[in-house]
């Protein structure tokens, strides 16, 4: 049980050479055809002098506990205690004028292109993130509160701020730590390959 395919360039002189192929050997020909696809794909780009979607943005790398399992999310949950006294620390004229700009932030509308997640219960996010600044979102782990979101989280998309701290190189570890708070408010710049929801908040 199968079926002849024709393989373009095989054959003597770059014809065609026929093949037959059986049915329980697809699977394993079609993962050969998407790795020629992506393979000449990865090529063209070389050739164009593009560089590859991995090698676009910075490449500052964020610690470890932000790109683990796609389960985990960003890293452990505070104890109460932690929390406790996180709170009581007085803070700062930097952290206090830090703070205001990000109230500030959280007062205005997201940018165009933008979606406003807010997540309020404890426990993991179920997003898996990249080592960039800002991060790209790699994983969405079903039933998870980010995949239950009306959008559900995008699958490509860059969490440009967290809590109304904007990611960038200088801040980005510590606006991270906002990640174990709830609520938890994550700016994420949509995929420009996917539609742009209506809606901006979520």
């Amino acid at each position: 049980d199968g079926a002849t395919i024709s393989f373009q360039g095989r054959g003597p002189g770059g014809s065609s050479l026929p093949a037959f192929i059986k049915r329980k050997n697809w699977s394993n020909l079609r993962s050969e055809a998407d790795a020629a696809i992506l393979g000449n794909r990865l090529k063209a780009q070389r050739r164009e002098g593009e560089e590859p979607p991995s090698k676009r943005r910075a490449t500052t790398q964020l610690p470890s506990m932000f790109g683990q399992t796609p389960s985990a999310g960003s890293t452990a949950e505070p104890t109460r205690t932690e929390k406790a006294a996180d709170e009581s620390k007085p803070l700062t004229e930097e952290e206090k004028a830090k703070r205001e700009v990000a109230e500030a932030w959280l007062k205005k509308d997201p940018k165009k292109g933008v979606v406003r997640y807010t997540f309020k219960t404890e426990g993991p996010l179920g997003l898996r993130f990249s080592k960039d600044v800002p991060p790209w979102i790699l994983g969405v782990s079903d039933g998870s509160p980010a995949a239950k979101k009306a959008p559900r989280v995008p699958l490509g998309g860059i969490v440009i701020a967290v809590n109304g701290y904007e990611l960038t190189e200088k801040n980005c570890q510590e606006a991270m730590q906002g990640l174990k708070k709830r609520p938890v408010v994550l700016d994420i710049d949509w995929p420009v390959d996917q539609v742009l929801p209506v809606v901006s908040r979520a």
